[in-house]
């Protein structure tokens, strides 16, 4: 075993490490704690046995096992742009909500400056 999979494999262990421990504990969702499990078990896989991607690669008609992870690792990063740009547009809705409520607010108080009223601190903070 070499030094860089010695280090391989402590790195990926500790990414699995981290995913069932935010997995029990609830900080992450499920699902995402089970997809960094997965992965980081593939990769510890992988890093003990590098010739098994070559295997498992041409078993699917890609001739190199390098290619398979290639192909493997540009997949994941584009589905995680997808579940990023999704997310991404749910918060700018939230936020065009949340913002036109507090403008229908301010329109119908009756403080006669058509505004919430700030407290003090925030008043003398906000002037220049």
């Amino acid at each position: 075993m070499t030094t860089f999979q010695i280090i391989l494999i402590s790195i990926l262990g500790c990414l699995g490490l981290f995913g069932a421990i935010s997995g029990f504990r609830r900080s992450i969702g499920r699902p995402a704690a089970v997809i960094i499990l997965i992965i980081s078990l593939a990769g510890i896989s992988a890093a003990l046995d590098p010739n098994q991607t070559t295997r498992i690669a041409r078993a699917i008609g890609i001739s190199r096992g390098t290619d398979l992870i290639v192909y493997l690792v540009a997949l994941v990063v584009f589905q995680g742009f997808v579940v990023f740009y999704l997310r991404l547009r749910k918060v700018r809705r939230e936020l065009t909500l949340l913002v036109r409520h507090l403008a229908i607010l301010e329109a119908s108080s009756g403080d006669g400056r058509g505004r919430i009223r700030r407290n003090a601190t925030e008043a003398e903070a906000s002037d220049p």
